[in-house]
């Protein structure tokens, strides 16, 4: 493991060699951690793979969701369609209801 010690003696090389920029540019370069804490491409690869799949579950679990969702939907829509000849035949009552109430109005003026 590097230590910060070791990473001071090997700024301290370049920095007696080229000048505190060069030095300073060669530092940035290099990871603040030991190598064994960088990410290689299999580490991503890895990552890539896991996340694929929590995908693929929360894809089946929304299809599931959305299965259901329709169900309770034609449930509902067969509902509203069985009120609506009840709403009709109600709006043409209170339609006759209303002519009747103008006709008798107009022959009391």
């Amino acid at each position: 493991m590097v230590t910060d010690r070791d990473r001071h003696e090997l700024f301290s090389v370049p920095q007696a060699q080229l000048g505190a920029g060069p030095a300073d540019t060669l530092m940035a370069l290099l990871p603040p951690v030991g190598w064994a804490d960088v990410a290689t491409k299999s580490d991503v690869r890895g990552l890539g793979t896991g996340l694929r799949a929590e995908i693929a579950e929360l894809r089946a679990e929304l299809r599931g969701e959305m299965a259901e969702l329709r169900g309770e939907m034609a449930l509902l829509r067969g509902h509203v369609d069985s009120l609506l000849p009840k709403q009709i035949a109600a709006n043409i009552a209170s339609m006759i209801g209303v002519a009747g109430l103008v006709i008798g109005a107009a022959h009391f003026l």
